[in-house]
């Protein structure tokens, strides 16, 4: 009989856990940076900028799925200033302006 109460907690936990706080907190959304630069080159998939404040820092950074939709239909030129924004730790872009 002492089981019991233990037994229903534990079921509350991990109902709480697998969604019971709604999608809102356990979707939030990822934090982004922003890195500044002119475009080296555009691919299909990713895009390598070099850093206006640092002319020996080049990064790639690869399309989220909704991204590369939109780069398909208009592609960057070579040498266009752009931002890249990205999750922060990661080579992930979300936008690019």
């Amino acid at each position: 009989m002492s089981e019991r109460p233990h037994v229903a907690s534990l079921v509350f936990v991990v109902g709480l856990l697998l969604g019971g706080f709604g999608l809102g907190v356990l979707q939030a959304k990822p934090k982004t940076d922003k890195f500044e630069g002119t475009v080296v080159v555009v691919g299909p998939k990713a895009i390598t900028v070099k850093s206006r404040h640092n002319i020996y820092m080049v990064r790639t950074f690869h399309y989220s799925a909704r991204l590369e939709q939109k780069i398909l239909r208009k592609k960057p030129e070579a040498g266009k200033k752009v931002t890249v924004h990205y999750v922060r730790g990661s080579d992930l872009a979300l936008k690019v302006d």
